[in-house]
C-alpha cells in the first residue's frame, strides 16, 4: 500500500496521469497485492493499467527466484481471471485495466506463458513481460529452451499486437523485423538501462520496423526515482548517444512518453490532446531558475530539466494544483513509507 501510494504520487507530481506496474512477487503474505494497488489508484483518482505478474519457476526447478516467492501455476491462472473480471474496464476512458505479465522467460514455465496468452486472447487484454534486457537473459533462454528470446515469444503465442515488452535491448536485425511486423510494444527504461549497464534500446530500428516505443521509469530496484518528466529527458539523451541529436529531438522523446506509451498499452483514448480523447493533462511552469532565458517552452521542459508539474488533470479532474496533490498529505505519505522501508531493512539485517 505505502510503496504503491508513494510511487503513484511521485509519478503524478511529475506529470504522469496513467501508470502501469509490473507486480510479480506474490508471497503467501501478499497474495492480494494487485487489489491493494487498485485501492490506492482509486484513492488517488489516477488511471492505471496494472499487470498481474507471476513467478512459478523457482531455484529448485532451474529458475532464478527463491521458492518463497513462486506460486502454483493454477493459482496464478485462477487469480488472473478473477482480477480481469473484477477490475478490467473496456469502455472509453477506463480508469482500471488488467494485463497478464509473467515476470520473464527464466522465472515461469513455457506452459504458464502459453496459458497466459490463451487467457489474454479470451478476454481481449494485453500481455507484458521482461525480454532481452541483458545478454545473460539471452544466454539463459538459449540454454533453457534451445531458442532465442523472440523465437520463444513466438513459440508461446506472444508475438502479436497485444504484447508489450520491458527493455527490449538485445534484439538482432531479423528479430527487430519480426517484432515490428507483429506491432509489438517496447517500454524503453533509460535510467534503469544505464544504472545496470544493460545496453541501449534500438528505438529507431524498432519503430521503423513497425514496433511501438513507450517510456517507463522501471522500479526502485534499478531506478531510485519515479519521475516521468525526468525519465523523458534521460530517454532523449541516452538515445542521442546512439543516433545523434538531429534524429532524437525533444518532440520525439515527448511523443514516446505520451502517445507512444498509450499505444504500447493499446489505449486509443489517451496519450494526446485532441477532440474525443480523455481530459488527462499535465501543465508545467517555466519560472524556476534553470529555465531562465529559454525561448522554446517545449524544448525547455527537457533541455533545462523540468522536475515537477504545476498542475495535472485526470479524467477532467484536477489532481495536482500548484505542484501539490489535491487532498493528499505528502509529508505523511513519505513518513509512513519511510517507516515501512526501515522495518524491511531491519528485518533483512
Amino acid at each position: 500500500y505505502h510503496s504503491t501510494k508513494l510511487a503513484l504520487c511521485e509519478l503524478l507530481l511529475s506529470g504522469c496521469t496513467t501508470a502501469s506496474d509490473h507486480h510479480y512477487l506474490f508471497s503467501q503474505a501478499l497474495e492480494n497485492a494487485v487489489d491493494i494497488q487498485m485501492g490506492v489508484a482509486s484513492e488517488l483518482g489516477m488511471r492505471v493499467v496494472l499487470t498481474r505478474g507471476s513467478m512459478s519457476l523457482g531455484k529448485d526447478n532451474g529458475g532464478l527466484p527463491p521458492q518463497s516467492v513462486v506460486q502454483n501455476e493454477q493459482t496464478i491462472l485462477d487469480d488472473s481471471i478473477r482480477l480481469i473480471k473484477q477490475y478490467h474496464q473496456k469502455e472509453q476512458g477506463a480508469m482500471t485495466q488488467i494485463a497478464l505479465a509473467p515476470c520473464s522467460p527464466f522465472s515461469v514455465s513455457t506452459q504458464l506463458m502459453q496459458e497466459s496468452a490463451k487467457i489474454a486472447k479470451d478476454y481481449d487484454i494485453c500481455l507484458h513481460t521482461h525480454l532481452a534486457e541483458t545478454i545473460d537473459e539471452e544466454k539463459f533462454c538459449q540454454k533453457m529452451f534451445g531458442m532465442r528470446t523472440v523465437d520463444y515469444l513466438e513459440h508461446t503465442g506472444w508475438l502479436h499486437d497485444k504484447t508489450w515488452l520491458a527493455h527490449g535491448i538485445h534484439f538482432n536485425d531479423e528479430e527487430i523485423a519480426r517484432l515490428g511486423k507483429a506491432n509489438v510494444g517496447i517500454c524503453h527504461c533509460p535510467t534503469s538501462n544505464m544504472m545496470l549497464a544493460s545496453g541501449i534500446c534500438k528505438t529507431l530500428e524498432l519503430e521503423k520496423a513497425g514496433a511501438i516505443i513507450g517510456i517507463g521509469v522501471d522500479g526502485s530496484a534499478s531506478n531510485d526515482g519515479s519521475n516521468m518528466i525526468q525519465e523523458v529527458r534521460m530517454a532523449m539523451y541516452l538515445q542521442r548517444l546512439k543516433y545523434g541529436a538531429s534524429k532524437i529531438t525533444h518532440q520525439k522523446a515527448l511523443q514516446w512518453a505520451t502517445k507512444g506509451s498509450a499505444s504500447v498499452m493499446r489505449r486509443e483514448d489517451i496519450g494526446e490532446i485532441a477532440v474525443g480523447k480523455e481530459a488527462d493533462l499535465a501543465l508545467f511552469k517555466l519560472n524556476e531558475i534553470q529555465f531562465s532565458g529559454s525561448h522554446d517552452p517545449l524544448a525547455a521542459l527537457l533541455l533545462c530539466g523540468a522536475t515537477k508539474a504545476d498542475r495535472a488533470m485526470v479524467a477532467g479532474k484536477w489532481k495536482v494544483i500548484d505542484s501539490q496533490i489535491v487532498g493528499v498529505d505528502i509529508e505523511k505519505v513519505m513518513r509512513e513509507h519511510t517507516a515501512q522501508a526501515r522495518r524491511l531493512f531491519e528485518r533483512a539485517n
